[in-house]
């Protein structure tokens, strides 16, 4: 069985790559039958697992030590020539889009593939290929700093992404003091992040225009593949968010409040649900095999896969100084195999991740043998309802995890994805808004940031804490650095998966079958379309608000 760590990686030479580009869009338009097509397509398929395996495999040894030398140089080398692919990617695209073949194509492949196909091509202007580079190495720049960034605290010397494991302390001034220095490590570097996103704004307010768009936002969601609902659906859901949900959350921790007797509640209190935190029971080691437990009782498939990837090494879980601050679910075609990165701290959290990103690992499993490259990669919002429900299916398991605190973490977890649906709406509205006003200084955008702060999450104050009392708590947030407009796909996964929770408390087996209903038809079919095709209710419908707050209220006892 390979293992990751054994993977040879093979630097992706840009002149033979694009070359191959060049030959299968030759061999597409020359195709004398559907047949011929059709075999193809088949090897293009091939060839594009191939390089595209040596490029992901590349980011993740990057991401697992971000001073390595070696791989930093690669990636600077990739985020070189990642654009020119792309650009020729989408002259592929052309070749199914204008194939005389067209009839028959749209006879084996659905409507949405074409369609993401166009957008693919719109998004992939080649006018813009020089500012992508520029964009890259500003991204880049971005996730070295914040990965340099290191944090002297409780005895401990601590990556930036370490800290956060003292949010959830019971001791309140203990996270008070984690949030201080949690705070003034992005004031000690204000500069270079405010002057990072201010180039990343100009330079993809300067791709847009070149694109042929007014600013970057047209041009951003042709990116994120936006199918299937507008910028105004968008607004839509913001302002049910603001209707439904803030009170919600003002329930929630108002009750959190008269429970732990907090009094006037502060940004250090935003983690805590319960009186302690439900931290999970035995050593790194228990642990995973608990969850193998979990996943083969689960079904055979989550069983399988799960030891599979523990077998081949496909996971890496604990924080250490220099790797990369989050966590992912990336996938490495060419080997069948998914890889797994979090930075575990001994919280709750680190369950949180274990279930998300497996929730990730197995669409990314059944992803690979969907027959077309095109079909393979679902949206943005699709995938996170894959990892986010994940997370609630885990539930009739908790005791392995939790032991006899399994209901504080139930309560602490189900809060924890309500109250996150505005924090994840205040992140896409700032990008939104950013991005519609290109001429914002910093200043005017932590101005902004702080005033929507203050709107979507009233239950809490910033005051006090550096950097976050003047609107920079965003700048944590690599999302909106390295993935523009991704964010509010989070809410519109979380709102489902919220469903999928509602749903299992009545009928788990009924439920786990509609969920992985929901992962098989890939990316077949538009984020809205699987919605109606699995009997669930749309997040851009009032009435779905609804339905959801009187499920949450019942199930937390509000």
């Amino acid at each position: 069985m390979v293992k990751i760590s054994q993977i040879k990686y093979i630097r992706p030479d840009k002149d033979a790559v694009l070359s191959k580009f060049r030959q299968f869009k030759t061999r597409f338009e020359n195709a004398a039958t559907v047949t011929e097509f059709f075999a193809v397509h088949d090897e293009y398929k091939q060839f594009v697992e191939e390089f595209g395996t040596n490029m992901r495999l590349a980011s993740i040894r990057f991401s697992q030590d971000t001073r390595d030398k070696y791989y930093a140089e690669e990636m600077d080398y990739l985020d070189e020539i990642s654009p020119e692919f792309s650009v020729a990617e989408a002259e592929i695209c052309k070749c199914y889009l204008n194939s005389k073949f067209r009839k028959q194509l749209e006879e084996r492949f659905p409507k949405v593939m074409f369609t993401n196909l166009q957008m693919a091509v719109d998004a992939n202007n080649p006018a813009i290929v020089d500012l992508r580079v520029e964009q890259n190495k500003l991204t880049t720049s971005y996730t070295k700093l914040i990965s340099s960034i290191t944090i002297d605290f409780n005895g401990e010397r601590l990556p930036l992404s370490g800290i956060r494991k003292y949010f959830t302390s019971n001791d309140r001034s203990l996270r008070k003091a984690a949030y201080m220095a949690f705070g003034q490590a992005l004031e000690d570097n204000k500069q270079q992040l405010d002057e990072i996103y201010d180039k990343l704004v100009k330079v993809r307010t300067q791709m847009g225009r070149k694109a042929g768009f007014e600013n970057f936002s047209p041009l951003g969601y042709l990116q994120m593949q936006r199918n299937c609902y507008t910028k105004e659906d968008i607004a839509k859901f913001r302002s049910n968010v603001l209707k439904y949900l803030v009170p919600l959350c003002s329930k929630i921790r108002a009750k959190v409040g008269e429970n732990l007797n907090l009094g006037k509640q502060y940004i250090y209190d935003n983690d805590v649900f319960t009186a302690e935190e439900p931290k999970p029971i035995g050593t790194p080691d228990e642990i995973f095999a608990n969850a193998s437990k979990m996943y083969n009782e689960m079904s055979p498939e989550t069983g399988k896969l799960f030891d599979t990837m523990v077998e081949s090494e496909c996971f890496d879980v604990m924080s250490r100084e220099g790797k990369w601050g989050g966590g992912y679910c990336e996938g490495l075609p060419k080997y069948k195999l998914p890889f797994i990165l979090s930075n575990w701290n001994g919280s709750a959290g680190d369950i949180d991740v274990l279930t998300h990103e497996f929730g990730h690992a197995l669409e990314f499993y059944k992803s690979f043998f969907i027959e077309s490259e095109f079909l393979s990669s679902v949206s943005m919002e699709t995938a996170e309802v894959h990892s986010m429900s994940m997370e609630f299916l885990a539930y009739p398991w908790l005791k392995l995890f939790f032991g006899d605190k399994t209901e504080e973490y139930k309560f602490y977890h189900i809060s924890g994805a309500v109250t996150f649906i505005p924090y994840g709406t205040i992140v896409d509205y700032f990008q939104q808004t950013c991005y519609d006003n290109p001429d914002m200084t910093p200043q005017q955008r932590n101005e902004f940031y702080n005033k929507i702060e203050k709107q979507f999450l009233p239950h809490m104050t910033t005051e006090g804490v550096p950097a976050l009392q003047d609107g920079r708590r965003w700048q944590r947030q690599s999302h909106i650095f390295e993935s523009p407009f991704y964010y509010i796909d989070y809410c519109f996964a979380q709102f489902t998966a919220l469903q999928f929770l509602a749903l299992s408390q009545q009928d788990y087996d009924a439920t786990f079958k509609k969920y992985i209903k929901f992962l098989d038809y890939g990316g077949t079919k538009t984020f809205t379309e699987l919605l109606q095709e699995c009997g669930l209710l749309s997040p851009f419908e009032e009435e779905s608000f609804r339905l959801v707050v009187d499920a949450c209220e019942k199930i937390l006892g509000l």
